[in-house]
């Protein structure tokens, strides 16, 4: 019994630089490797909420105490989700150092 999935799998191959230049464009990056420059298309959509992420303190801080607690914090921001992974010392605030590595 002779199967053609070598030749499936040519054609697919034979084609995927057509389908690769039909991607949308989105942000990009250049760099230049060894064998020459190369650019990379993110395809990825962006974060609806990427703005959380470029958060201060100051900007959520409502008793003025240069932290956050995790009341200070709104239910649907990022921060709230990810409050374990920024509050590097465990101590229940969150400052601007701490933030500062947040991404």
């Amino acid at each position: 019994m002779k199967t053609r999935a070598p030749l499936a799998c040519l054609a697919l191959l034979a084609t995927a630089p057509a389908l690769a230049q039909n991607v949308e464009s989105g942000p990009q990056t250049r760099f230049e490797a060894q064998t020459g420059p190369v650019t990379v298309v993110s395809v990825q959509p962006p974060l609806p909420n990427a703005s959380d992420y470029a958060l201060k303190v100051a900007d959520l801080d409502a008793n003025g105490d240069n932290r956050l607690s995790r009341a200070e914090v709104p239910d649907d921001h990022a921060l709230r989700f990810e409050w374990k992974l920024v509050d590097r010392n465990r101590d229940g605030y969150v400052t601007d150092d701490e933030l500062a590595n947040w991404k």
